[in-house]
Parts: structure tokens; sequence; C-alpha cells
């Protein structure tokens, strides 16, 4: 059987960690690396330094395995020439999931989700003016990916629609 990984995106500028699902692909296509990175900018749009990196997600999951590898990441760039980065550093978070969990909170917890899988919850690398310059079309791809596929009811709105969806007998 093969293990998962959980990736951690570390920030040195915002002194946090966000969680995101494995990948396996083309770099390029990453798209929720991309989306996750855009966020990690100054407001001049100088990108933030940051660090990828992967961990068994049957370790991550663990609390105690989870604050021992948090520890040895700040003991890791404490003996790199820094100061240490402190302990709030680790505000680890899983962005997409809170993301995901905000959004179902604002739809007052109701399965009849009205923007699943819209171009409003589009998760996408943040190309648009370069694709514009370009003269490009906007961005879409098979692979796309969206913030209902974090959602804490995901499973239960894909039946409920699949069920409006599908072919009656």
């Amino acid at each position: 059987m093969i293990d998962e990984n959980i990736r951690l995106l570390l920030c040195h500028n915002c002194h946090t960690i966000e969680e995101l699902p494995d990948y396996d692909g083309n770099p390029d296509e990453d798209h929720l690396l991309g989306n996750l990175v855009n966020r990690h900018a100054y407001p001049d749009g100088t990108k933030h330094r940051g660090h990828l990196m992967k961990v068994p997600k049957k370790y991550w999951e663990k609390t105690h395995y989870k604050d021992e590898i948090v520890k040895k990441i700040n003991d890791t760039v404490a003996k790199g020439g820094s100061d240490g980065l402190g302990t709030e550093y680790y505000n680890t978070r899983d962005a997409f999931g809170t993301d995901a969990l905000q959004c179902f909170k604002r739809h007052h917890r109701n399965l009849d989700c009205s923007d699943w899988k819209s171009d409003k919850v589009r998760l996408t690398p943040g190309t648009v003016k370069e694709r514009k310059a370009a003269g490009l079309p906007k961005y879409r791809s098979p692979k796309d990916r969206y913030l209902c596929d974090f959602c804490p009811v995901a499973n239960a709105v894909r039946q409920k629609h699949f069920d409006k969806t599908a072919p009656k007998d």
C-alpha cells in the first residue's frame, strides 16, 4: 500500500505553515499550490519567500506527531542561521479547508448550495493579467479544482446534486 503524503507550504514572511493535498504531476498544472502561493505576496506583488515539503499524512493527522514535525521544522530553520521563528510561527492551517468551512457557513450550512462548483469558487492560478497581456483566454482546465472539494459536507452535496441530475429510470 502506498502511503499518502500531505504537503506543507512554509512561508517565511507570514510565519505560517499551510497544508494542502499531495500532488504528483506536472508542476504547471498544480493549481492548488499556485492558488495558495498567490496568497503569499506583498501589496506590490512581490512574492514571499517560502518552502514546500511533504510529510506522511498518517503522521501529520496525529497531534503528537504533528507537534513533533513542527518542532523539527523550527529547529532546522533555527540551525540554518536564523534566530528561530518563535512559537507563533507555526500557526498551521488547512487553508482550503478553512476557506471551505467559511463558505459553508455563509450558505447557512445548507446542502442546496447555489455556488456548487461555480466559477465563483473555482481555484485558479493567479495569472489573469499575464494571460490577458499574452492575448490568451481565461484559464480553464479539465483538472480544475473547486473550494467545494474541501467542504465538510462535500459528499452529501455531491450525492444530492447527483440525485437531481441523474437520469430517472
